[in-house]
């Protein structure tokens, strides 16, 4: 590793290297002699192979010449003034051999209770002891642990300390720090010691049984929702809010006695509800939540849930609880739970478990020791070092044993790597087969070669992932950044987009078409809005100034629309079918509860909008041609037809096996003004700008920007 700040210091970096930094303002960072010293007080003659005197302020030595070491014990180096150092276990963490050496298959990390004993078991090779300090009745107990081969220590208590607070104290590199385990299940308020917890005393009916099957990630809905955004409206009437209660709490109405909250989501008809970060973050203040707005993309803990959501924040158990009846709940109703985790970097690398338990093992560097930032973040969690891997896959598999999740989105999956992944597919189809598995594709400037990144365009290797289209969302209704406010897309303005619009319709999935990213709809999360950048209806008065209120309206239920009948997988953020707003703040993570809160009055100001919404979501539903699995099925059914003024007709056709027509044809009019298509034949209309509808007509007559169906 780089050096750090002390005049003297000695980094084991190799098995056979050992690199030494003295500052120039001792001896002139001179010394012609260094030796090794055991913990028996040993001194070994250390052989210098080079000398780097032109380093800034300190000279750098390289030396050798020693028998193996014992990874974990403590060493000492002396120069050749007598001046001995901590010999810090460096770069030999990040080295291959290492990582076999000392990679563990224990599943029983962390406090495990079983036959009326606790265990405690952590990941600690270079550690020279660890002890944990478990609290019982308030009373603190110190206990030893012990080591094995992989650097793995543990111990068993007597008694099951179900709900106990505890803490590890472990001495590495010649200091002792305490740390949170970072396999803890639970924490008191902000993340001050770790809790013990019996899941077998936690069990309540998660409703599995009430979820419809679900055969294929084209037939999800999902709706991106935030615990605090979601109650936290004084127009929601919530005796929860900003809580995990606040989610499924029921019969709440606003002034006009118009469903919120729970019964008004559950009725919009999404399949999957997608909650962002409940794992326990940073940056708010769980015993004074509402001091501070954060989304909660600064992770601290990821097997403990954030504290700023439960009722009882210092209690480790009461957060456990009320989530459980969340997912519960929404299993109740028919709707799957799927969570957004954040693996690619922690709030505060030095502060967090990792680093205190194995420094520098498990953050992405460079050759010289720099931190990878490619997360803008300050680090990058390097899910390449194998106990990093197994450490996520392990949390994965966590979330969906003990909380029956549903779904994960990966947030910035492109710093996670593609092996990592795909080990994440195997062992979630192991324990719940219809687990959704996707994320933040971007090809992010982390320190890893791009043929190994989890990003889209390694979407080929990793068949079972879905990402997040981009190239949907910006030409459907323009760029997203701030600085390109202005742009247009398909729907909002610009109709020279109608190849794009292709396309995005057939989920990017065609050699046909101008782009093609995936092999199969499976792996297009086709959408236009969430919690980042601005909201559709911001962005639609941003990139269409001129436009009056009523073509904005329209132009969100076209858009919607469009979602609804592309090939791939939906996702809107919740709001987005009541025209939200974030009052034009685009980058709203840390702005306040009135810019980020479900405005409640939206609901029925654009009622039409809502109700438009949900027709053609149920549209969707109904018809299967919407949903095709395969990119064979969409080349043989689907057709397009480019009509005057970039008018276009997606049609389907030979259609007869999946519903009862067998022709249906989806108009798109991206003008500000009307046209008249003559069919020839007598269709049904299915959809019209007013909604779903049941009637005959030979004549389509499109308003200005609407969204027509009809079939035969």
């Amino acid at each position: 590793m780089a050096r750090k700040i002390e005049r003297f210091e000695a980094h084991l970096d190799d098995y056979d290297i050992i690199t030494v930094y003295i500052d120039h303002a001792y001896y002139q960072g001179q010394s012609k002699l260094f030796y090794l010293r055991d913990n028996l007080g040993t001194l070994t003659p250390l052989e210098i192979i080079n000398v780097v005197t032109a380093s800034g302020d300190y000279s750098k030595y390289t030396l050798s010449g020693f028998k193996e070491l014992h990874i974990g014990e403590n060493y000492e180096v002396l120069e050749e003034h007598a001046m001995a150092t901590h010999l810090q276990y460096g770069w030999i963490v990040r080295t291959k051999r290492f990582d076999q050496e000392f990679y563990s298959h224990r599943t029983d990390f962390g406090a495990q209770i079983k036959d009326d004993k606790t265990s405690f078991v952590l990941w600690s090779p270079t550690a020279s002891s660890v002890k944990v300090r478990l609290i019982v009745e308030d009373k603190a107990h110190i206990i030893d642990m012990t080591r094995d081969a992989q650097g793995v220590f543990s111990c068993v208590v007597n008694g099951n300390h179900h709900g106990a607070l505890y803490e590890y104290i472990i001495e590495v590199n010649g200091s002792l720090r305490t740390s949170l385990d970072p396999y803890g299940y639970s924490s008191n308020a902000n993340s001050r010691y770790s809790a013990v917890v019996d899941f077998n005393q936690m069990k309540i009916d998660m409703n599995d049984n009430s979820l419809p099957k679900f055969k294929s990630m084209v037939d999800a809905s999902i709706v991106e929702v935030s615990v605090r955004d979601f109650s936290i409206d004084e127009y929601g009437n919530s005796s929860h809010p900003a809580r995990y209660l606040g989610l499924i709490e029921e019969n709440t109405k606003d002034e006009l006695g118009k469903e919120t909250g729970f019964d008004y989501l559950t009725g919009l008809g999404f399949s999957h509800v997608q909650l962002m970060p409940v794992m326990d973050f940073e940056t708010v203040d769980e015993l004074n939540p509402f001091v501070f707005y954060n989304w909660g993309y600064d992770p601290a803990q990821y097997f403990t849930l954030e504290g700023s959501f439960a009722s009882l924040p210092d209690d480790p158990l009461n957060r456990i609880h009320e989530f459980l009846r969340v997912v519960s709940k929404f299993h109740e109703v028919g709707m799957r739970v799927n969570l957004d985790v954040v693996f690619n970097h922690v709030f505060d690398m030095e502060k967090s478990p990792f680093e205190k338990c194995v420094p520098g093992y498990y953050f992405r560097r460079d050759h010289e020791g720099t931190i990878s930032n490619g997360s803008f973040c300050g680090n990058d969690f390097d899910s390449q070092k194998r106990m990093a891997r197994k450490f996520i896959v392990d949390c994965i598999s966590h979330y969906v044993t003990h909380y029956h999740i549903d779904g994960f989105r990966f947030d910035l999956m492109g710093i996670m790597d593609v092996e990592t992944m795909n080990e994440i597919v195997l062992k979630v189809s192991s324990l719940r087969p219809d687990v959704m598995l996707y994320g933040e594709g971007w090809n992010m400037p982390t320190l890893m070669e791009d043929e190994s990144k989890a990003m889209m365009y390694n979407a080929h290797v990793m068949p079972e992932i879905a990402f997040f289209n981009d190239f949907y969302r910006d030409h459907v209704k323009g760029a997203s950044s701030s600085d390109r406010s202005w742009h247009r897309g398909y729907l909002t303005g610009d109709v020279h987009m109608i190849e794009a619009a292709k396309a995005c319709l057939v989920g990017n999935t065609l050699d046909s078409q101008v782009v093609k990213l995936f092999n199969e709809p499976t792996q297009s999360i086709n959408y236009v809005e969430c919690h980042d950048n601005y909201t559709l209806w911001d962005k639609i008065k941003e990139a269409c100034r001129d436009d009056l209120k009523v073509e904005r309206i329209a132009r969100q239920k076209a858009i919607n629309a469009f979602l609804a009948f592309s090939q791939g997988v939906l996702l809107m953020q919740y709001g987005q079918e009541s025209c939200r707003t974030k009052g034009g703040v685009d980058n709203s993570y840390r702005s306040s509860d009135t810019i980020n809160k479900i405005d409640y009055r939206r609901h029925h100001q654009y009622q039409e909008v809502v109700e438009y919404t949900k027709d053609v979501l149920r549209l969707r539903k109904d018809l299967p041609i919407f949903r095709f699995r395969s990119s064979v099925e969409i080349a043989s059914h689907v057709y397009f037809e480019n009509l005057n003024e970039n008018i276009l007709c997606y049609g389907f056709k030979d259609i007869s096996k999946y519903c009862e027509f067998n022709e249906v044809k989806v108009f798109f009019n991206p003008n500000k003004f009307a046209y008249e298509i003559n069919l020839n034949e007598e269709y049904v209309c299915l959809l019209d700008p007013k909604g779903r509808q049941n009637y005959p007509l030979n004549v389509v007559d499109m308003a200005p920007l609407s969204v027509m169906v009809v079939a035969r």
